[in-house]
């Protein structure tokens, strides 16, 4: 009879045990999910396609990573066996120096297009604080404009119809070389983007009040029908 009853009290405590755990996993669930037939019954859903796309996917990354580390591979061991290779041409070296000597002048027309940017903004009173990507965008428009104009792309555009007007084409070509004028030409450049910018983004939000102003109304006037 002892045993019986010991047996039985060990059997109720186990239950009690387990009841406890269910508690508790439950508990750890959001409230939401405590309730649905699929976490009571300890059910797992298994997506079988969607299973099948996750391990073509990971295959496919794995077949470009090692395309990859075998084309760096047979490089290594050519440049391992032929160390020549990494000798530079006197012409590129050239071309590296002219991207670099571009890379400095270009940094002039920036900070003149940001100038502007800025001048811009504060006349429209805008806040500085959020127009930072503004005046950098801005900055990059001045540096296109001047890379445009030393380039001779835009004279070679523009020439055709300076001539219909009787306008000489050597001195706008003259005017390229002039540090005022291009310095000129930058400010406005990086003025003119950030005036474009603020008048689409004033006339979106005009716009924006006007629709939001449009749909409150209908629901004022079922509300004072009510």
């Amino acid at each position: 009879m002892n045993q019986n009853a010991t047996a039985q009290k060990e059997q109720g405590s186990n239950e009690e045990e387990v009841t406890d755990i269910h508690d508790l996993e439950k508990d750890s669930l959001p409230e939401g999910d405590k309730d649905s037939p699929e976490i009571t019954g300890y059910s797992i859903t298994f997506d079988r396609e969607k299973y099948k796309q996750e391990a073509a996917e990971r295959r496919k990354n794995m077949y470009l990573m090692a395309a990859f580390m075998f084309a760096f591979m047979v490089l290594g061991m050519a440049s391992l066996a032929n160390p020549a290779i990494y000798e530079i041409d006197p012409e590129i070296l050239v071309t590296i120096n002219l991207a670099f000597n571009a890379i400095v002048l270009l940094v002039i027309p920036f900070l003149l297009g940001s100038v502007g940017a800025v001048a811009r903004i504060l006349m429209s009173g805008t806040s500085m604080i959020h127009s930072g990507t503004l005046v950098f965008s801005s900055g990059l428009m001045a540096m296109f404009s001047w890379v445009g104009i030393k380039s001779g792309v835009l004279l070679s555009i523009v020439a055709p119809h300076l001539e219909d007007k009787g306008v000489s084409t050597s001195i706008t070509a003259q005017a390229s070389s002039d540090f005022y004028t291009m310095a000129l030409v930058a400010i406005l450049v990086g003025m003119f983007s950030t005036n474009l910018y603020l008048f689409i983004n004033q006339r979106v939000e005009h716009l924006t009040q006007q629709v939001n102003k449009a749909a409150e109304s209908p629901n004022k006037k079922s509300q004072t029908d009510a």
